[in-house]
């Protein structure tokens, strides 16, 4: 098993497991409780709390049209009361934009209002979304790795302001927990037999919908909510037992650790624990629990590097057919603190060229699960001929030239990694606890038949393990159940194309 691929001065190398992993601790002693409380009139005086995240419903596999990047910005979210003002809850961070694509198998943290809601009845919540952009592309020859030639194209939506009409009882001194899902396919409108995106919506109807949490079933331990895994920012405050992520598109969180904090092979203390791999102004992601009482518990941390430059983490839309040159969609940026090459002149959704500066090196970003030998190919590399359609990679920005009117924008990249493809598909078989197989991915990735995704159990201090939504663990798979994975990707002809960090079911 290889670890840590990622280089020292860009992400850090580290080849052994020196984490401590236990279960996740359980048993919260908290005085809130969370999820829906049953229709009726509200909890008598004092305050309650709301908490909310956001997710999305993708496509029914196999999906019609291949979606690289579907993201909108929110400016702001209210909750309305049967009679009075509506109460306005804050945002993470001054800027919100996510990319539905990736929330198909992950949770964003949209918000929350601890001890501040009055009790009682509320009709519904409202958002404010600025815009919204989808960029897909067509594969119309089953098969075929790759987006067509020239296909890859956006669509963008108009501002809107939906309503998710769902009767909230605020009860004092207790906590009402909230899910925002949004549907895709009610969303867009596809032409089927063309493959093309006509259209974006998001004031259709059904669009928009709430759910209780915590899920009713998951991995999560007792006591909290969701998963807001793989946030990726700079480290802007630290102690010896609390971090704080800010990120350029999603806003901030901090996690407290615990004995349970699994760091990844990027950190590369001999003992490792928070104040020994994490530094301020540090490249990071973060997997983190929402609790009931609106805290954060860090499950996991990965140093990323020493001190944050510019990186774009994107889709791989084609076979490269250049041995220093790829395309890729932009999914997330991390921006340097100060002196920006990038700045504002790339979104989230943007197609970019990169071209590979000289000495570029590559590497793989296992966060402590199970990897095949084709990890040790991606990291020796020093060309395109390990990238694969589907996969998702983080590059670190030497250069930066912005979009023109009909040229995309392009960068100069001095290292290249792997990080996690979002996919959804159907369960074709499972064989847990290990692996299961999955069908009807999207038409770029060329696979007409299954692959095999291996999941991950805990084994202290070595592995991480894979996390569960909407099943509590891997012996709930059913065939032909629609499954969204967060995986590295290692292409269609290795003996492991996926290992999961996270699966969640629809």
């Amino acid at each position: 098993m290889r670890f840590g691929c990622f280089p020292s001065g860009g992400l850090l190398m580290n080849r052994r497991l020196l984490a401590l992993l236990a279960p996740i601790l359980a048993g919260f002693c908290l005085a809130a409780c969370s999820g829906l409380p049953s229709s009726g009139g509200g909890g008598g005086a004092g305050n309650g709390s709301l908490i909310l995240t956001m997710s999305a419903n993708p496509l029914t596999p196999p999906p019609s049209t291949s979606v690289l990047s579907f993201s909108f910005s929110v400016s702001g979210v209210s909750l309305t009361p049967s009679s009075g003002s509506p109460i306005n809850i804050p945002l993470p961070g001054s800027t919100f934009t996510v990319d539905l694509t990736r929330l198909e198998s992950d949770s964003a943290f949209l918000g929350s209002v601890l001890n501040a809601v009055p009790a009682g009845t509320y009709t519904n919540v409202t958002l404010a979304i600025t815009g919204s952009s989808l960029t897909y592309c067509t594969q119309l020859n089953p098969g075929t790795q790759g987006c067509a030639n020239g296909s890859v194209a956006t669509v963008s939506g108009a501002a809107a302001a939906p309503v998710i009409s769902k009767s909230i009882t605020i009860t004092s001194n207790q906590t009402t927990a909230l899910r925002i899902q949004v549907d895709l396919a009610s969303a867009l409108t596809v032409n089927s037999s063309t493959q093309v995106v006509t259209a974006v919506n998001l004031g259709a109807a059904n669009v928009f919908s709430a759910a209780a949490l915590p899920p009713s079933a998951s991995s999560l331990s007792t006591g909290q909510l969701d998963f807001i895994e793989d946030f990726t920012g700079v480290v802007t405050a630290l102690t010896s037992s609390s971090v704080t992520v800010t990120t350029s598109k999603h806003g901030a969180i901090t996690a407290a650790a615990n004995s349970s904090t699994f760091f990844s092979p990027n950190c590369t203390a001999a003992t490792p624990s928070l104040s020994a791999c994490a530094a301020q102004n540090q490249l990071a992601a973060i997997d983190v629990a929402l609790n009931s009482d609106g805290t954060f518990t860090l499950l996991e941390f990965d140093p990323l590097e020493p001190t944050a430059s510019d990186w774009i983490e994107g889709l791989v839309t084609a076979v490269p057919s250049s041995s220093t040159q790829f395309q890729i969609v932009a999914n997330d940026i991390f921006l340097a603190p100060t002196s920006s090459l990038i700045g504002n002149n790339l979104s989230i959704g943007d197609p970019v060229t990169v071209n590979l500066a000289t000495g570029a090196t590559f590497g793989v970003d296992t966060k402590g699960l199970i990897v095949p030998a084709d990890a040790t190919t991606f990291e020796s590399a020093n060309d395109t001929s390990v990238l694969r359609a589907g996969q998702t990679v983080a590059v670190r920005v030497a250069s930066f030239t912005a979009a023109g009117s009909s040229t995309p924008a392009s960068v100069s990249a001095d290292f290249v990694g792997l990080r996690f493809s979002r996919v959804t598909g159907g369960v074709a078989s499972s064989s847990p606890p290990n692996v299961f197989f999955i069908n009807n991915l999207p038409p770029f990735f060329g696979v007409t038949g299954q692959l095999q995704v291996q999941l991950n159990q805990a084994v202290s201090p070595d592995t991480a393990p894979t996390n569960f939504d909407g099943v509590p663990a891997f012996s709930s798979f059913t065939t032909g159940q629609t499954v969204s994975i967060r995986a590295l990707y290692f292409g269609a002809t290795s003996a492991t194309p996926f290992t999961a960090a996270k699966v969640r079911t629809h």
